[in-house]
């Protein structure tokens, strides 16, 4: 794969992990899912660690929940203001 194929597919990633941030936030402030239980199930995900693309997987798990994370705080500080 080139550098260019590599930054598209990354790109792409990217772009559906923010899709899906900003969706789960927003379930999250309507009150129709619970976004510490999900930050958490995505936490104790177990993948095998067979191939390390697996292992990515898992790393992707653990930053989404963080990042779902920060984004409650954040909203939170924001409302206490």
């Amino acid at each position: 794969m080139d550098t260019r194929n590599f930054d598209e597919l990354a790109g792409r990633v990217e772009g559906v992990g923010q899709a899906l941030l900003y969706l789960t936030a927003d379930l999250e402030m309507a009150g129709i899912i619970d976004g510490p239980r999900l930050s958490q199930a995505w936490r104790t995900a177990q993948r095998p660690n067979v191939l390390p693309v697996l292992e990515t997987a898992r790393r992707t798990l653990l930053e989404l929940a963080h990042a779902l994370d920060e984004a409650r705080t954040n909203r939170q500080a924001l409302a206490i203001r």
